[in-house]
């Protein structure tokens, strides 16, 4: 019995742009679970989180043709995309601003996206990954997961955590340094000594 071809990310993409819905079926059966979890993160809404979701697939195949062909991740556009439509839902729901650049060109702002198999080669040092953030001093880790994952501003992390805001400012600066410093260990090697 010979094996299922599995079609890349990338591939279908391919077709995508080509206008082929069930191309775009495909990559949202496989991809919609996991951008779910980001847009419930941020929203708490599942039904809100779902239009996100549905938005950021529009977007995609409406800028299919104008998606990067030399091997930028699909699944990474996709995440980043779903996270600043439910951080601009959640700034709508509060009556406050969106994020900067949010009408900017949405292909080109992610131009710098990791290829496919730099995120695969990421995600085998999820664990290493997971040591370098519990390093982090507890309210460095809380501000960085406030601003990276829910979207929060830097004076939104102040007022809900009790802190001064020019303490947020210099705790989130302090911790991306030595996000920084220790990722480029993980990433160079298997066996980084953090």
């Amino acid at each position: 019995m010979a094996g299922v071809e599995v079609v890349s990310h990338e591939a279908l993409m391919i077709r995508v742009a080509e206008h082929d819905p069930g191309a775009l079926g495909k990559l949202y059966m496989r991809l919609a679970p996991g951008l779910m979890g980001i847009a419930l993160k941020i929203l708490s809404d599942r039904a809100a989180a779902a239009d996100v979701i549905e938005e950021a697939f529009l977007i995609l195949w409406n800028a299919a043709r104008r998606f990067p062909r030399d091997g930028a991740s699909v699944a990474g556009w996709l995440a980043l995309t779903t996270r600043r439509l439910a951080v601009d839902a959640r700034r709508a729901r509060q009556k406050l601003p969106a994020l900067a650049g949010a009408n900017s060109s949405p292909v080109g702002e992610y131009a710098w996206l990791p290829r496919p198999e730099e995120i695969a080669r990421m995600e085998e040092r999820c664990e290493l990954l997971r040591k370098v953030l519990n390093q982090l001093p507890k309210a460095q880790r809380v501000a960085l997961e406030l601003a990276v994952l829910e979207g929060y501003t830097e004076e939104e992390i102040a007022a809900r955590l009790g802190e001064p805001l020019g303490r947020v400012k210099s705790g989130l600066r302090a911790g991306m340094r030595f996000l920084r410093h220790r990722l480029r260990a993980v990433l160079g090697t298997w066996s980084a000594n953090i």
